[in-house]
């Protein structure tokens, strides 16, 4: 239940943020549909996993696309990129172990060579909700030790060409990068990651929207601070029930070297409810309790989109006095700004690239 609450959260507060907050109006003009169909593998990252993947992976996706026109200065900046939610479908290598994923996402497609109008390379990340049909059971799926969830976050990175065929009608195709994970709501949680190559059509239902220049705003101030707390919940493993409390506090110096872009430097303060296994004072308060406390340094970037940022950092523990996963942490999510200075946060920490727990958040910046 508390995973659904998750996921329903992310669905209802993330999605519309980055759909309806980019274009307001989202009128039928720029509108298009795009079916594509992919085959790769499962990258199994794990024995456990290796040892059960039999089959290639087949993807379906079915996206509505809408075409951005200038309103937003960042549509300049991007060379007025696209936006929309998609569907996806696939196998997961093993239909009796790891089933079938299905997932809803939203989705933004950069061009970085020519433009979305025309013959174009472009980058695009989604993010959303999955469900895979099949998941860890100690009694009748013991083999699954990469997903102990039906419901999961669906990541999906991807380098992508259009090639325009006609007035209405685009050729795509593209190489992808798709994570399904519950952030350790739930172990296991080894995660599933999934290569592939795709190639589908775009019908453009509407003509697109005359583009419009508007005059870019000056960088107020190229300094800036930001202070964000964050928590979450996971489990321990797979043979210890329950779950523990976790939370991140940042504190970032942000370096605004363009409208695009900030480079980040900060400082992390985690709470880990798991450490009390490691711990020799349980007879203390958690609060209270150094052992569950570390703290770390980090660098980072911020990829900008108007009120909207990509957060990558990189850091490492200063301060650990039990035993951690690995002596490096990474962070990578989604921060939006609310009237400037607020900002909501949803970031997933890892250690080489397996997952701790989400951390949502708020925050505040300054100057």
């Amino acid at each position: 239940m508390i995973l659904k609450r998750h996921i329903f959260v992310f669905i209802v507060f993330i999605i519309p943020i980055l759909v309806k907050g980019q274009n307001q109006d989202f009128k039928l003009k720029g509108l298009s549909l795009e079916a594509d169909y992919g085959y790769g593998f499962v990258m199994p990252h794990h024995k456990s996993i290796e040892y059960f993947v039999k089959d290639h992976i087949k993807t379906f996706d079915l996206k509505l696309t809408k075409s951005t026109y200038g309103n937003k200065y960042w549509n300049q900046l991007y060379r007025y990129p696209k936006y929309g939610i998609g569907f996806h479908r696939s196998n997961l290598g093993n239909d009796d172990v790891f089933g079938y994923a299905n997932a809803l996402y939203t989705f933004v497609k950069v061009p970085f060579i020519g433009s979305s109008n025309k013959t174009n390379l472009s980058w695009q990340i989604s993010f959303g909700a999955s469900y895979l049909t099949d998941f860890f059971d100690i009694e009748n799926n013991p083999q699954n030790l990469a997903i102990g969830s039906n419901l999961n976050i669906f990541i999906d990175l991807s380098l992508q060409s259009t090639i325009i065929l006609s007035k209405k009608l685009s050729l795509t195709n593209g190489i992808r990068f798709t994570h399904f994970s519950n952030g350790k709501i739930k172990s296991p949680n080894k995660g599933l990651n999934v290569i592939s190559g795709s190639v589908g059509l775009a019908y453009h239902l509407k003509d697109k929207p005359e583009r419009i220049q508007i005059e870019l705003p000056q960088i107020e101030s190229k300094n800036e601070y930001t202070i964000v707390y964050a928590a979450g919940i996971k489990t321990q493993s797979r043979y210890e029930p329950g779950y523990y409390f976790a939370s991140s506090l940042m504190l970032d110096y942000k370096r605004n070297y363009s409208l695009k872009g900030r480079w980040v430097l900060g400082a992390d303060i985690f709470f880990d409810g798991t450490n009390e296994q490691y711990s020799i004072n349980t007879e203390k308060a958690d609060i209270i309790n150094s052992d569950l406390y570390q703290v770390g340094l980090h660098a980072g970037h911020d990829l900008v989109m108007g009120h909207l940022a990509l957060v990558i950092n990189i850091g490492g523990y200063i301060y650990a006095p039990v035993e951690v996963l690995a002596p490096f942490y990474s962070r990578i999510g989604l921060r939006y700004r609310i009237k400037e200075k607020f900002i909501t946060n949803f970031t997933l920490k890892s250690h080489y690239a397996k997952a701790s727990y989400f951390e949502w958040g708020i925050g505040y910046s300054f100057n």
